[in-house]
């Protein structure tokens, strides 16, 4: 609202000692109730529909954690199955000069850890790795690859010996300029996901719309590959603020639900601690506009995932998981947490994988790349 050319109106104004007027009591409050009404007018209209997550003392909402498992040195950890015994990994391999992408695989899930391959772009910053397996068996990777203020770029790999080797073979995005012209324009935390019909899909973190009108500071974006990662389709947007402004939607992560409709949880810097918000889809390309719904109790980085019994377990920086079995309208704890790094929200860009029936594994970056798995205490 513009201030300067929409003054709230008073009841009436009294001379003021530096000689403006100024509004009598009784006009200060209507314009406190007007104020008050027009911003639970903006907050309904970003769509801000909380939904609380609720303790659960329940024994099946409970989950015996076992031991820790080192995967690697680093940061940022994601991994896929390979067979039903063999899981790759990739993460982050931060050093003086620049970073890299590291493979890492484990034979003996969830034990041993051996480092499989390294990909490296000379005079560049890699990190946000993520791997796909496609149905014949090809592996992909993609993650954020940069040079500060200049240039931004997904990058797409394949490999087709189970990630000893790896080819570029497409850019999902890019922003290029010249050097120092891109401050704040990257492209961040791409993730994978199929559609129904089987063509991939990628969901990421977008800065590139800065400088339009409207500005957007961040926005969620997607884009469908017709050809298994080769090339990209138009972006879509799966999450901004409408009519622009300065919240950062970000960090997207999709699943698909059991039902065939797909859901989508990301932050929002600028909403509470970076607070985490959820939105539905019917087919995984056409979303709600809007910000979705407000996830109470989660903050920064979330993940997601739908469960072969059709249950969600979300997780994020909060470091807690929580658990939905109607299909993200409403949530609980489980208990207790995986992890112990600390009150509030700590960065350790987790993430959760259903890894055998009854059991999960948690992965998150803290004092490197670390995995528990947990299975449920009761029969559910």
């Amino acid at each position: 609202m513009n201030t300067a050319n929409n003054q709230l109106p008073f009841a009436a104004r009294l001379p003021s000692p530096n000689g403006r007027d100024a509004p009598s009591v009784p006009g200060v409050l209507t314009a406190c109730i007007q104020v008050l009404i027009l911003l639970a007018a903006v907050f309904w209209g970003l769509n801000f529909a909380g939904q609380p997550l609720m303790a659960s003392n329940s024994p099946n909402l409970q989950f015996n954690w076992g031991g820790t498992n080192l995967v690697a040195r680093g940061g940022w950890g994601r991994m896929i199955r390979l067979t039903n015994d063999q899981w790759l990994c990739v993460n982050t391999r931060f050093e003086r000069n620049g970073s890299s992408l590291q493979i890492h695989r484990c034979r003996n899930f969830p034990g041993d850890w051996d480092l499989r391959a390294e990909i490296f772009e000379p005079g560049r910053l890699l990190d946000n790795g993520e791997l796909i397996r496609l149905p014949g068996g090809d592996l992909l990777l993609t993650g954020r690859s940069l040079v500060e203020g200049q240039s931004y770029r997904l990058p797409v790999y394949r490999s087709l010996d189970e990630g000893q080797s790896w080819t570029a073979i497409g850019v999902i995005d890019a922003n290029e300029g010249p050097a120092g012209s891109l401050k704040h324009r990257g492209l961040w935390e791409p993730h994978f996901f199929r559609l129904s019909d089987g063509r991939l899909a990628v969901a990421y973190a977008n800065e590139k719309h800065e400088a339009e009108q409207p500005s957007f500071s961040q926005v969620c974006s997607e884009r469908v590959s017709p050809d298994q990662g080769r090339s990209w389709g138009n972006e879509i947007t799966l999450a901004a603020e409408p009519g622009g402004g300065k919240l950062r939607p970000g960090m997207p992560v999709v699943t698909r639900l059991i039902n065939g409709k797909y859901l989508a949880v990301y932050e929002i810097i600028g909403v509470g601690d970076a607070d985490v918000f959820s939105k539905l889809s019917t087919d995984g390309e056409h979303w709600p506009p809007g910000l979705g719904n407000h996830l109470e109790g989660h903050h920064a980085g979330p993940w997601v995932v739908s469960l072969a019994s059709g249950e969600l377990l979300l997780t994020s920086c909060a470091n807690r998981v929580s658990c939905s079995r109607d299909f993200g309208a409403t949530w609980n704890w489980v208990e207790p947490p995986p992890w112990n790094v600390g009150q509030g929200k700590v960065f350790t860009w987790p993430a959760i994988y259903e890894t055998g029936p009854n059991q999960i594994a948690t992965m998150i970056a803290w004092h490197g790349v670390r995995i528990r798995l947990g299975s449920w205490i009761a029969n559910r």
